[in-house]
């Protein structure tokens, strides 16, 4: 794991001021990116996850979420309603994962095991060391985290994710609606 100074930042002995990166190596793309693919279409054809997920799947784009947003936003203004609107961003997304409870999460939403076994497979077993500037730290254990890069890490996320989107109360017009690590809960009512 190399790490970069985050450019601008006034204090540089600040650990907020670096950003670790890590190379992956280009085998454990190819086949993420296999996996992935397969993962993709068996979310589609068994519908396990909500179609007010955007990106990391086809046809799901920034512009899709913005269309299904502003549609939202204008039927309840027809109906003399007014929406209320709050934003989440998750900070540092991929590494802040937990493993087991991304695992349960596709268990629960209908992900066949031989996934769910692979990608624990994946994620146990990390270890890296820190190099900057010189520096070569020991090697440290990982316990959580996607590799942020990685193909598998989008659609793993959504699954990681998809329980802010069940909280909706969709009978009484609630809504969520996700963009990887970006989450809007939106709400109508009279006032």
């Amino acid at each position: 794991m190399i790490v970069l100074r985050k450019l601008g930042k006034p204090n540089y002995t600040d650990p907020n001021a670096h950003r670790p990166i890590t190379l992956l190596n280009t085998m454990a793309k190819v086949l993420s990116a296999c996996v992935t693919e397969d993962l993709l279409q068996v979310a589609k054809t068994h519908r396990l996850l909500l179609n007010n997920h955007f990106s990391c799947q086809p046809g799901r784009t920034t512009m899709n979420s913005l269309h299904y947003v502003t549609k939202y936003v204008k039927d309840t203004w027809r109906r003399k309603l007014v929406v209320s609107a709050l934003f989440l961003d998750i900070k540092s997304t991929f590494p802040s994962i937990v493993p087991n409870q991304l695992i349960h999460n596709m268990r629960t939403r209908g992900v066949p095991k031989q996934y769910t076994n692979w990608i624990a497979q994946k994620l146990s077993g990390w270890h890296t060391t820190l190099k900057s500037d010189g520096y070569n730290s020991e090697l440290l254990a990982l316990t959580k985290g996607l590799d942020q890069g990685c193909p598998l890490s989008g659609i793993a996320f959504q699954f990681y994710n998809s329980d802010l989107l069940d909280i909706c109360d969709t009978r009484n017009g609630e809504e969520a609606v996700t963009f990887i690590d970006d989450t809007l809960l939106l709400a109508k009512g009279k006032t």
